[in-house]
């Protein structure tokens, strides 16, 4: 047997972060040398803010993809929830009301995908693909395809400092959803139930275990938390808008991907996610202080991912090698 150092070891086996993670300083260092002020505590600040919606996305994605699952309706989903948000608050003026309409439209999207993938065994990309076309034509017409305007104390509340003059309730929101999501995948029986199911579905329902009331449970905790990104979203903005949630379900399955959890499902971890969170955070704000028009953040956007899923694909390429070697 070859001998092989234990930090080597652990150094190949964590490749894939690794990966990322350097990608993600590269290009803070380039963004940092472009605009000085890019590592500047308030920018950081901003960059959180500014992707709330999608690292809260993310959360409920990683159970999904974790799964062996796909769900496209993320996007739509945050629009419907927004709308009925806008249109409940337009109608009633109570913004509680208007909240719980939000969440209630979200987790029963989710609850009807999950139920239709998970019991009438229909498969879960053409399930949340429907959802993603017809959610977002029924805003579209709930709302005229014009924006309402929700101004309420509670959501300002959102986005005001309350320590250190920068400190707000959508940063406590992020960081709660985070270690809520962690600490259900890592050390819950539903967590190692959701990994089970993308690893082997026949082996873990031969082994007892309820598969379709799990896969039900995650794509209701993904409406769940989609929704509670669309009350992130519409505090920022303070209005309804319908283009909304545009990509947020690809950017967020770039995120789970890209950081190294397996498209297939069964292998992953919340650490991984958010190493892609950070590399995605980091493009997307390092272009947008830029200055870059549209079209090219799009081809540039798009490229650096292609470049970035090229560089993982090789890297887990290496790591599988050097381990099957490693145990000759």
């Amino acid at each position: 047997m070859k001998t092989h150092s234990k930090w080597m070891d652990g150094l190949v086996y964590r490749l894939d972060v690794i990966t990322v993670l350097v990608l993600a300083a590269l290009l803070a260092v380039f963004f940092s040398c472009v605009n000085p002020r890019f590592l500047s505590l308030h920018n950081l600040y901003n960059m959180i803010q500014l992707n709330a919606a999608l690292i809260i996305v993310s959360v409920g994605m990683t159970f999904v993809v974790m799964s062996g699952n796909m769900d496209l309706s993320s996007g739509s989903v945050i629009v419907l929830a927004v709308s009925v948000t806008g249109v409940v608050y337009r109608s009633t003026g109570n913004i509680w009301l208007s909240m719980a309409a939000c969440l209630a439209v979200a987790v029963g999207i989710g609850l009807l995908n999950g139920f239709l993938i998970s019991y009438w065994k229909i498969n879960a990309v053409i399930i949340t693909l429907s959802c993603m076309v017809w959610a977002r034509g029924l805003a579209l017409g709930i709302t005229d395809a014009k924006s309402i305007v929700v101004s309420s104390p509670v959501l300002q509340a959102v986005y005001t400092p309350f320590a250190l003059g920068f400190f707000n309730l959508s940063l406590v929101i992020v960081a709660l959803c985070l270690l809520g999501g962690w600490f259900l995948m890592a050390k819950t029986r539903f967590g190692r139930y959701v990994k089970a199911l993308g690893e082997n579905e026949h082996a873990t329902r031969l082994a007892g275990v309820d598969t379709r009331r799990v896969k039900w449970g995650l794509f209701a905790l993904a409406g769940f938390l989609a929704g509670i990104a669309s009350l992130v979203d519409l505090a920022r903005l303070g209005s309804a808008v319908v283009t909304i949630g545009s990509g947020m379900e690809l950017n967020a399955i770039v995120a789970v991907v890209i950081g190294g959890n397996r498209l297939s499902g069964g292998k992953g971890s919340f650490g991984k996610t958010v190493a892609g969170l950070l590399f995605m955070c980091i493009l997307t704000n390092g272009l947008s202080t830029m200055g870059v028009t549209d079209d090219k953040t799009y081809l540039i956007q798009g490229s650096i991912i292609l470049g970035a899923l090229i560089l993982q694909m090789l890297s887990n390429r290496f790591r599988l090698h050097y381990l099957r070697h490693a145990n000759e």
